[in-house]
């Protein structure tokens, strides 16, 4: 593995070793420059003080003792001087023989001697001699010193980037694995589907060739719900580990979660850890009154007793028998049964279930499982019974307060009488299931067209064909769309369809799409759930209503007739205050369509802020002016001065 890394890494220690070469190139003509003016200024410093301390003696003409006084400390740092008087005196050399050096190799400083201390008139002057060459020795050693000390940290950066580069090397596999692992569970969870739907009409297959099929569908879903939970795997224990900093924990505070999205997985897990079993079946029936079932509590608990209540079952039953695990409603109260066909429990012992410490038909048990998932729905708000016949089975019920849905979850499906719905998917089985829905559902028989489409591009001819009929649909759009850079959400906001569109995803739990979603007011269906939603025929449609804010005489006859055609309501102003007068009117997602140059000075994109700080969702700039003009107003879609109900 280390020899492969290393391998692997050879561009990242070519280019460490090509900086530390450079480095270290760079580092040394630093040392010279260095070297050469330190030497340069101490021996400039010697001359002048060697010129200075026998000044005297130079100006007065006594050379001979200047060159016995001199001549051992000139040697010890210079190969020579000369003293060149101006007048007067007689020059000599240090030593005697000294002959002057060529100057390409040897640096001389001139140091100029003086008669007077106002240094005017001048006596002559010394020159000293030393080797150009003097500085490298100083230079070279400091580098040693530097490429030495350098070697550990290079070992340290090299060992390093070994380690980053194998980290990065596994994150990429992890990634790949959980892209993967996310696009194959997709890929089953649509057929999946279809096998659900096609089973519920399965009457007139033999009930043994039925529970084939259904635990086929069963053991389908496991690997799709498998695959997920490895794909979430990293992220969960990354969150475990940062529980100080405010993880997802057992401790957290009770939040509103979709139920079935949380039951779901932990069958998933009973059912392998129970395979060695094969005479047990554990089920999880959904039906369409299990959908859109959301409670108030703690998810890592709701687990936790889920899957003690689910051991307690498969315990009960030895080697043979099935446990079934039911979701429904009732008075406002979502009620989920776990329940067997085993043994069952004596009634004496029945009373005592769920208090700590008792238990019953079961080796070494403490009772702690019972008295936590009682304790645990208590906390909620819920409750925990247990009904029991001997020889029957047992079965545990759990109330617990139904919640409303969160604002980002489609309760039920609406269908407008005379309206389109529009079905994106990649997936034909999807197609086929919706189709069934809507087929039972009867809604040719309220004038309601259904129109498939399996790639972006057959949707934006659609939309650019018959843009009234796209903006009456109802559109239900899958996330992932295999072979395409755009998803559903994309589409729905390139082709402002967004007050219309419905994601149909199984990501429906991921953060990034929820936030996306919460940004764009779009809603989602699990995909899973998509065969249990109800569908609904709503009231006949009235017609739209939008706003047009103008003082253009022509624009107003143009949009007028426009909507007209169209079947929209449409309500101009020339002035904001005579709409503002009329504000309590409008509901808060009425289209405003707004121009910017109002005249007197007023822009229609103040009007828009002030009508969004008031609570207005679906404004509209209508103006030729171009779009980046008004960047700093993400939120404000700019459209042309054309009717957006062009026929």
């Amino acid at each position: 593995m280390a020899e492969n890394s290393f391998t692997s890494a050879g561009p990242l220690f070519r280019k460490l070793l090509m900086k530390l070469v450079v480095f270290h190139a760079s580092s040394f003509l630093v040392f010279l420059a260095l070297a050469m003016f330190i030497v340069n200024n101490s021996r400039t410093h010697q001359a002048k003080q060697f010129s200075d301390s026998f000044r005297d003696l130079l100006v007065s003409g006594d050379t001979s003792q200047v060159v016995v006084g001199m001549s051992k400390p000139v040697l010890n740092d210079f190969i020579g001087a000369e003293w060149r008087p101006g007048r007067g005196t007689q020059n000599f050399s240090i030593p005697l023989d000294f002959k002057r050096p060529q100057p390409y190799f040897y640096k001389t400083i001139t140091i100029s001697v003086y008669y007077d201390e106002g240094m005017k008139i001048e006596a002559g002057k010394m020159y000293f001699y030393y080797p150009r060459g003097a500085f490298l020795g100083w230079a070279i050693t400091a580098w040693i010193s530097l490429v030495l000390l350098s070697i550990p940290l290079g070992v340290a950066e090299k060992n390093r980037l070994v380690r980053d580069y194998n980290l990065l090397i596994q994150s990429n596999i992890n990634e790949s694995k959980a892209v993967m692992a996310a696009q194959v569970a997709h890929d089953i969870r649509s057929p999946l589907v279809a096998l659900d739907a096609a089973l519920k009409h399965a009457e007139q297959l033999p009930e043994k060739q039925r529970t084939i099929v259904r635990h086929a569908v069963n053991r389908i879903r496991d690997i799709a719900n498998n695959l997920l939970e490895k794909n979430q795997q990293q992220t969960r224990t990354a969150t475990t580990a940062n529980t100080a900093a405010g993880g997802h924990v057992a401790g957290e505070p009770p939040a509103v979660h979709l139920l079935s999205s949380l039951i779901d997985p932990v069958i998933t897990e009973k059912r392998l850890q129970y395979e060695s079993k094969p005479g047990i079946s554990i089920d999880f029936k959904l039906t369409r009154e299990s959908y859109g079932l959301f409670a108030s509590l703690q998810p890592v608990e709701f687990r936790r007793m889920l899957s003690n209540l689910v051991n307690n079952a498969v315990e009960a039953l030895g080697d043979k028998g099935a446990v079934d695990v039911g979701l429904n409603y009732k008075d406002e109260n979502i009620v989920l049964t776990v329940s067997d066909n085993g043994k069952g429990i004596p009634p004496a012992i029945l009373a005592k279930l769920g208090q700590r410490g008792e238990t019953h038909g079961k080796a070494g048990g403490s009772g702690l499982g019972l008295f936590h998932a009682r304790t645990t729905a208590e906390n909620w708000g819920g409750s925990l019974t247990i009904t029991s016949t001997p020889g029957q089975g047992t079965a545990v019920t759990i109330k617990l307060p139904k919640a409303e849905a969160p604002a980002g979850f489609a309760p039920a499906l609406v269908l407008p009488p005379g309206r389109p719905v529009v079905v994106l998917d990649d997936d034909a089985t999807i197609h086929q299931v919706w189709q069934g829905r809507f087929d039972s559902a009867r809604v040719k028989e309220h004038d309601i067209e259904i129109i498939h489409f399996s790639e972006p591009d057959e949707l934006r001819e659609w939309v650019k064909a018959d843009p009234v009929k796209a903006q009456k649909a109802v559109c239900l759009f899958d996330y992932e769309l295999l072979g395409f850079k755009e998803t559903g959400l994309s589409l729905a906001e390139e082709l402002d369809l967004c007050s219309k569109t419905i994601l149909v995803t199984s990501r429906c739990g991921e953060p990034r799409i929820i936030e996306e979603c919460a940004r764009l007011n779009i809603r989602m269906i699990p995909k899973g759930l998509a065969d249990f939603v109800p569908i609904t025929i709503g009231a006949p449609a009235v017609p739209a209503l939008a706003v047009l804010i103008d003082d253009d005489a022509m624009v107003h006859m143009n949009w007028e007739d426009a909507a007209e055609r169209a079947g929209v309501e449409l309500k101009a102003f020339k002035t904001p205050a005579k709409f503002l007068a009329n504000l309590e009117a409008f509901p808060k997602d009425t289209p405003i369509y707004i121009d910017s140059e109002l005249g007197e000075d007023i822009k229609g994109e103040d009007i828009a802020v002030d009508l969004k700080d008031k609570g207005f969702t679906n404004l509209r700039l209508a103006t030729g002016h171009p779009p980046e003009n008004f960047s700093h107003l993400p939120w404000l879609k700019v459209t042309g001065k054309e009717s957006p109900w062009r026929t």
